[in-house]
Formats: C-alpha cells, sequence, structure tokens
C-alpha cells in the first residue's frame, strides 16, 4: 500500500484501467480539473503556462499519453497538433492534461501489461449502488412515518435481562 496518491484511467467502454502514482503537488492540481478559459494571474498555475507556450509559438497542445512501462515506470509524453512530442513524468502529463482539458491515451501494450478490472477494484458496480439506493429509500420511508415513540426504549433495554424481567 502506498500514500502516494493514484489516478485511476479507465479504458472507454471497457472494464479495464491502469493505476498511475501521482506525485503530491500535481495530485492538487488535478483536483483542481480543467483551468478557467480566462484565467486571471491568482488561477493561473505552472501547468497552465505550457498550453499558453504552445499556442504563442503557433501550435496547440493535442493530448498526452501513457507510452510505455520501462522497469515498472510509466513514461508518458504531451502531443502537439503537429505531431511533436514532449516527455514528462507521468503526474506532470496527467496535470497538464487535466489542465488543459485533453484526452489522454494509454498504449495499448502499457494496460496489457498492468492493466486491471475496474469493476473488480469496486469501480461503477451497479449492484451495490442499487442495493444502497433501496436501504436509503427504506430508511427515509420510515423516518418519514416514524413516531418519538418509535425509538424508546426496548424493553429489556439492551442489558442482558430477558424482556418483562422484573428490575427488582
Amino acid at each position: 500500500m502506498t500514500r502516494e496518491p493514484l489516478a485511476l484511467l479507465v479504458e472507454e467502454n471497457a472494464d479495464r484501467c491502469v493505476v498511475v502514482s501521482v506525485r503530491g503537488p500535481q495530485a492538487e492540481i488535478i483536483d483542481r480539473g480543467p483551468r478557467a478559459a480566462a484565467p486571471d494571474d491568482d488561477d493561473r498555475l505552472t501547468q497552465d503556462l505550457i498550453g499558453e507556450l504552445a499556442v504563442r509559438l503557433g501550435r496547440r497542445l493535442e493530448r498526452g499519453e501513457i507510452v510505455d512501462l520501462v522497469d515498472d515506470r510509466f513514461r508518458a509524453e504531451l502531443v502537439l497538433d503537429d505531431g511533436t512530442r514532449l516527455p514528462g513524468r507521468p503526474s506532470d502529463v496527467l496535470a497538464v492534461t487535466v489542465r488543459e482539458a485533453l484526452p489522454l491515451e494509454v498504449a495499448d501494450s502499457v494496460v496489457d501489461a498492468v492493466g486491471q478490472s475496474y469493476s473488480e477494484l469496486g469501480g461503477d458496480r451497479q449492484e451495490p449502488a442499487r442495493q444502497a439506493a433501496e436501504q436509503v429509500e427504506e430508511m427515509r420511508a420510515f423516518l418519514e412515518q416514524a413516531t418519538p415513540q418509535d425509538f424508546a426504549r426496548p424493553p429489556d433495554a439492551g442489558e442482558g435481562r430477558p424482556s418483562g424481567a422484573d428490575p427488582g
């Protein structure tokens, strides 16, 4: 187990996912989500400068990619619209990808090597979610009709005496 933040990259229309460890500062940036269309200086993050720089150079960021797995370490790249590739740490590429609202691709060879079942990890399991929702609805229905007497102490008050015994 790790205390590092994790990013769960889930394959579209499939049950496979890849778990990527993300450095703390990048996790905070990812958590902030996409940047505003016109951020003021207080909202602009270092990662935002990469997209802005690309535009000023006549390019735009097209996507992020997890391209390889070497010695149990992911390799990632930012891809510009002209095909230029900029290698970076996976957590940095993820942070820029999220901030710029770009697609993120994971190479098939990487998913084949370390992909896991998303549903087995607990993702989008409909059955427990439906059961929990039904339990919540049952509780709401009970509470709507409940009176204070419904919450009175039971006869044995949980003290181990048989019901109706003289406390004497």
